[in-house]
């Protein structure tokens, strides 16, 4: 089979997959605020009526211009206050409707959680980020790892030790403690502000968001680059056991030789790594996020469910499914990019893929 054949194969099923994850997605997040609401609908329907009818003469206008009744009124509020339609199906429908609506003029509407920016401002600050820590992971990461695997001795005792300490303390403890000697030393005292004045355009763009994304960035890479570095560098000494290798050394083959040779063989693992490693840090990038205040896509999922203690009927809950499904559905669609991405390299890279 060629290449464009099984490039085109390969598409299709990554398309096909990403339509149907993204499916099942918005059916969960539907599902969610429809158990979430239902049980308080009939009293916030008894709520509305009374206020239709107390407020009859103001709100009479509005009910003839849509052609409701006191009733039908109540429900259309009722509704619109629960953020679902009558039946489930329609909720659904709905969802799908709004929540894709970002892709068009009326995003900065989507939301009614107090995200008062468009959702591209929140992705674009996320992919900043993601950029700047997978670019440097890719970079020392790899640099690393492969000096390590193939030279061993007091940097691959470093990685190794390093590796296993990072991998034990969860990525937000790094952040918090980053946060709090960056504010020791007065680096982050007016951190939300800036970026506050950088949205409203009424303060320098360079010197805050340099502040809001390179300490998380540096967060990150910190807590991750040792890890990858780490399973590379057993990668490749895994292959360099191996009795071809041996026997290219008894040949007497160059040193450089040798290790492009093995490049080409441990690139397939390389790169299944890299894919799976990508999300890792697209998850890790959302709590930092949070733990630095930068309006990202954590910054969206963090305020798109609160538990809010109202006395006296107890906790209210206050769920966004839109802005929920429009954070699921970037992380699926970046995966989808970056599985497509590794799949079509491995066919053009790997020649047991296209047999």
């Amino acid at each position: 089979m060629g290449r464009r054949n099984q490039a085109g194969r390969v598409v299709l099923k990554n398309t096909v997959l990403f339509i149907i994850v993204a499916l099942l997605f918005l059916t969960l997040v539907t599902a969610a605020q429809w158990s979430v609401t239902k049980f308080k609908m009939k009293d916030v329907f008894i709520s509305n009526l009374a206020f239709v009818r107390e407020n009859k003469e103001h709100l009479e206008g509005e009910m003839e211009k849509l052609g409701m009744n006191e009733t039908e009124y109540a429900w259309y509020l009722t509704y619109k206050q629960l953020n679902i339609r009558p039946t489930f199906t329609g909720t659904l429908e709905y969802y799908a409707r709004t929540a894709f609506s970002i892709f068009g003029k009326t995003g900065r509407e989507l939301f009614s959680g107090g995200f008062r920016q468009s959702v591209w401002y929140y992705l674009r600050n996320t992919l900043i980020i993601l950029l700047l820590v997978e670019l440097t992971i890719l970079g020392l990461g790899t640099y690393l790892g492969l000096k390590a695997g193939y030279d061993g001795g007091k940097l691959d005792a470093l990685i190794s030790t390093l590796a296993q300490l990072f991998s034990a303390v969860p990525v937000w403890f790094i952040g918090a403690l980053i946060f709090l000697l960056s504010w020791r030393v007065s680096v982050i005292p007016d951190f939300t502000m800036r970026l506050q004045l950088t949205a409203t355009g009424t303060t320098g763009k360079a010197s805050a968001y340099i502040i809001g994304f390179l300490l998380p960035a540096i967060t990150m890479v910190l807590a991750s680059v040792w890890e990858y570095a780490y399973t590379l560098r057993n990668i490749l000494a895994t292959e360099k056991e191996n009795d071809y290798v041996i026997y290219d050394r008894a040949r007497g083959l160059p040193e450089g030789r040798i290790r492009r040779k093995l490049l080409r063989l441990v690139l397939p693992s390389f790169l299944t790594y890299t894919s799976y490693n990508f999300m890792e840090v697209l998850m890790s990038v959302l709590v930092i996020e949070v733990v630095f205040d930068v309006p990202g896509l954590g910054y969206i999922l963090l305020n798109s469910f609160k538990a809010v203690n109202v006395p006296p009927h107890g906790v209210e809950y206050y769920y966004y499914p839109q802005a929920i499904f429009t954070v699921g559905f970037f992380m699926i669609l970046l995966y989808y990019l970056n599985s497509l991405l590794v799949d079509l390299l491995y066919v053009y890279l790997d020649p047991r893929v296209r047999t």
